[in-house]
């Protein structure tokens, strides 16, 4: 209680000395003051003036009042301040992630403008879920052949495809975007091979072969080899184009310097065919590649005396050996004469290439043949370019050239046999394992197109290509009557596919109206004259 009276009398003092204070100021004195007179108000509604005591506890009411709501609005500043800076922060980390992802996008579309790699964690990736493995999916286990997808075979200036689009050219330069693209991808390939290689330097110039084909679903694949300064040493490397920028799937050196090919060819007469075949032979397998061995199986007995001194005189003139002549009595069976070439070989696993009397192939086909094959991995099929009838296509001159000089790319020259499947390179161990031919078919085709579809739907790679280098020679095609009607429709079908082109064959359906259009203007030109 002492305490308390002491605080209020030291309040009251305080109180009457601002009251003097403000009197002076306004140099008046009238007894009691009302508050009205200091706060601008009443403190009651009934009474202006008040007791001293009630006018301290007012006071003291108003300062602790103003005092809670300056304390609740320091509060709710403080609040407000801290939400504040979180959503700043927020927005900071937003900014920062657009910031950091444009980056990103101006970095991936340089690289793509420009064809070089993209981020290494990207690359990484995106690399791990690329193999050889995953890109072989696209080779192997097929439905049947209309579902494989053939490559185009490239090399720096040409593209060899089945649909050529417009222009209907077996052979013809990239354009447009097909330029861009090919060339995108052999400077990267050269660039990818240069990279941990001392000497030797990988140049577009150096490109031998290249193959790219796109599947809708997956992407584009692209295998190209490149020679070395070493000869029969070539670079492969194969890329991949997950609709992405291009990957490496792998690189490798192919050593091919001791590959052997067992060249197999089954025969019955066609003498005059074997001579030319032989005089090719020569001068590419022997004297060129030597790398070739020649397996002959040789049915019946006419012309086979005459086959083998051919043989044999060749043999002769260039010091060859590697040969051997095999003769069946039986009727002719061209899966049955490949079976005996096969198992004719005696010195284990071989590299072989089923050929046929009437095929023209020159020394780069014979590389194509060994870079597209492995053991266990993958078998080469090319589609061969099929020549017309020479009298037909070339019935303007005034003879038909040698045949050498019909070996031509031309729309007009001949076709991609796609439809063909007699030539093919594959390892002996490739073919016993898939149990090789059919052999109770006789007579003409079916055998190939049992074998290649038996290919495709196993966990070979089947490398389906144009190649540019093995052609197949016209000749006068006989249909047997007595084939049975599945092989007779096959004959007559590849019989006028071969003949002539579409408007050759049109040329010649229609040629009496042709000689009409000419005897007219013949004599449209005589009435001038007169």
């Amino acid at each position: 209680m002492f305490l308390s009276a002491v605080k209020l009398r030291w309040k009251l003092l305080f109180i009457i000395l601002i009251v003097i204070v403000v009197l002076v100021y306004q140099n008046r004195y009238t007894g009691i003051i009302p508050v009205h007179r200091i706060t601008g108000r009443k403190l009651m509604n009934n009474d202006p003036c008040t007791s001293l005591e009630e006018q301290i506890e007012y006071y003291e009411r108003l300062l602790n009042t103003n005092e809670e709501k300056h304390k609740a609005g320091i509060e709710r500043m403080k609040l407000h301040n801290g939400e504040t800076r979180k959503q700043l922060e927020v927005q900071r980390q937003l900014v920062g992630d657009l910031e950091r992802r444009n980056r990103q996008l101006i970095e991936k579309l340089a690289n793509l403008e420009a064809g070089g790699p993209i981020r290494k964690d990207e690359q990484s990736r995106i690399a791990s879920k690329i193999s050889p493995d995953v890109v072989r999916t696209l080779n192997i286990r097929q439905e049947s052949e209309f579902s494989v997808i053939p490559f185009i075979s490239f090399t720096r200036d040409k593209l060899y495809q089945l649909e050529p689009g417009m222009t209907k050219r077996p052979e013809e330069p990239p354009v447009g975007d097909k330029h861009a693209e090919h060339q995108q991808v052999v400077d990267i390939a050269v660039k990818l091979l240069n990279e941990h290689n001392h000497g030797d330097p990988v140049t577009s110039l150096k490109l031998v072969e290249g193959y790219s084909r796109s599947d809708r679903t997956i992407g584009s694949q692209y295998d190209m080899y490149f020679e070395t300064d070493t000869k029969n040493i070539f670079k492969h490397i194969q890329l991949f184009r997950p609709f992405a920028p291009v990957q490496t799937v792998q690189t490798e050196t192919y050593d091919k310097r001791n590959e052997w090919i067992n060249l197999i060819v089954p025969l019955s007469g066609r003498v005059d065919k074997f001579k030319t075949f032989m005089d090719n032979f020569a001068e590419i397998c022997i004297r060129r590649d030597k790398r070739i061995y020649l397996t002959i199986v040789y049915f019946g007995d006419e012309g086979k005396q005459e086959i083998k001194e051919c043989l044999e005189k060749v043999a002769a003139e260039n010091h060859y050996n590697q040969y051997k002549f095999v003769e069946r009595t039986d009727s002719f069976s061209r899966g049955m004469g490949l079976l005996t070439g096969a198992e004719a070989w005696e010195n284990g696993n071989v590299l072989m290439f089923f050929c046929d009397v009437d095929i023209y192939f020159d020394l780069e086909y014979l590389d194509r043949c060994r870079l597209n094959t492995a053991p266990g991995k993958k078998v080469y099929y090319p589609i061969v370019f099929s020549l017309y009838n020479p009298d037909v296509v070339y019935h303007n001159l005034p003879e038909v050239p040698h045949w050498r000089d019909q070996l031509v790319l031309r729309k007009d020259s001949g076709f991609w046999r796609d439809f063909g499947f007699g030539m093919t390179c594959m390892y002996r161990s490739d073919f016993i394992f898939m149990k090789g031919f059919d052999t109770s078919i006789q007579g003409w085709g079916g055998e190939d197109v049992k074998l290649y579809r038996k290919m495709v739907q196993s966990n070979l790679e089947v490398i389906r290509a144009p190649d540019r280098g093995i052609f197949h020679l016209w000749h006068e095609k006989f249909c047997d009557p007595h084939l049975s009607t599945e092989q007779y429709n096959m004959c007559l079908g590849s019989k006028a596919l071969s003949e002539a082109s579409h408007s050759q064959l049109g040329m010649l359906a229609f040629k009496d109206l042709k000689a009409e259009n000419e005897r007219v203007n013949s004599q449209q030109q005589n009435q001038e004259a007169v």
